[in-house]
């Protein structure tokens, strides 16, 4: 028992480390499954799209559009995920969360604490556009929690800076 508990971080400031680690390693674990499989990705990013019919070159961002749920289109609607994208997302996630889980262990570490914040922010933001901008997002359970982790860990850690981070 000694040894799994000398791999967590000390919590003698708060539970902000427990947190930070927490979330490092549910990103490694999430990152590990977008390695092996789309299924999980898919039911996060579940919108449903089809080629628009505007002009435009094929590297345009907008060369699919979001499928009516009703419409004729609807048989040939498909989702965005890509094993190509599974993979791009993979990375990044396995990244922040070994940013995350160092900052657990140094929370004072100014450098530190600011680059797990920004995981959030970055995290958050995409998220949000996902949401209301791309629509390849909907508001349900699986969604809900990196939508909260990202969002509610960038405002909590920006609250608690002064606490962990010495000026």
């Amino acid at each position: 028992m000694d040894t799994v508990l000398s791999y967590l971080p000390s919590g003698e400031q708060g539970l902000m480390p427990y947190y930070l680690f927490l979330v490092g390693i549910v990103s490694v674990g999430n990152s590990l499954q977008n390695l092996a499989t789309l299924h999980y990705t898919r039911r996060i990013y579940n919108g449903l799209f089809v080629p628009s019919h505007q002009k435009g070159n094929d590297d345009s961002i907008h060369k699919l559009i979001v499928a009516s749920t009703t419409g004729k289109d609807t048989e040939k609607a498909q989702d965005q995920v890509t094993p190509l994208a599974a993979r791009l997302f993979g990375t990044w996630t396995m990244l922040a969360g070994f940013v995350r889980m160092y900052a657990a262990h140094d929370i004072g570490n100014r450098a530190l604490y600011q680059l797990a914040l920004l995981t959030h922010v970055v995290a958050a933001v995409h998220f949000i556009s996902e949401l209301t901008v791309y629509k390849t997002l909907r508001l349900t359970g699986p969604q809900l929690f990196p939508l909260i982790a990202g969002t509610g860990g960038s405002i909590w850690m920006a609250l608690q800076y002064s606490h962990y981070v010495s000026a």
